[in-house]
């Protein structure tokens, strides 16, 4: 498999952090999981897939990517339910992470919850008499049922 990351994302990273950036894939999944289940879409427009822009041939960087068939599928299903391709998500992956974004979501999207969902459903529903698509992303276990504080309701 192949992944396409402009020029620019690719040089936030240094020539070591470049060589592994494949191999953060699985880790990046893991860190941002959560927010990507409970941001807004990143496309606006349910019925098509948003690309990343293209600089120009020279201006991509091509980059073959082996990574366990679940990660690569949890990556897919993410970029369909936000409506963008998976070279689009994974570059999104990446400038989060080199803003540090990771760092700071750690304390407040992911505390007292598990820290990865234990199964992901795709919903794509087409309504074709009125000519309307939906995506969603339903997650188990949902979040408020494990984030409550049972010590402030027995007070």
């Amino acid at each position: 498999m192949t992944l396409l990351i402009p020029e620019d994302t690719w040089l936030l990273f240094s020539e070591k952090d470049v060589r592994l950036l494949t191999k953060r894939i699985p880790t990046l999944l893991k860190v941002y999981a959560k927010y990507l289940s409970s941001s807004k879409r990143l496309s606006k427009k349910a019925d098509r897939t948003l690309y990343q822009p293209s600089p120009g041939k020279l201006k991509m960087k091509r980059i073959s990517v082996r990574v366990p068939s679940a990660s690569w599928t949890l990556l897919g299903t993410f970029a369909q339910a936000h409506g963008v391709s998976k070279c689009y998500l994974f570059n999104y992956l990446l400038k989060l992470e080199a803003l540090g974004v990771g760092n700071s979501i750690l304390n407040t999207v992911r505390a007292g919850v598990p820290t990865f969902h234990w199964s992901y459903s795709y919903i794509l529903h087409l309504d074709l008499s009125n000519n309307q698509v939906t995506r969603k992303l339903h997650c188990e276990p949902e979040s408020y049922f494990y984030a409550l504080d049972l010590e402030w309701f027995s007070t």
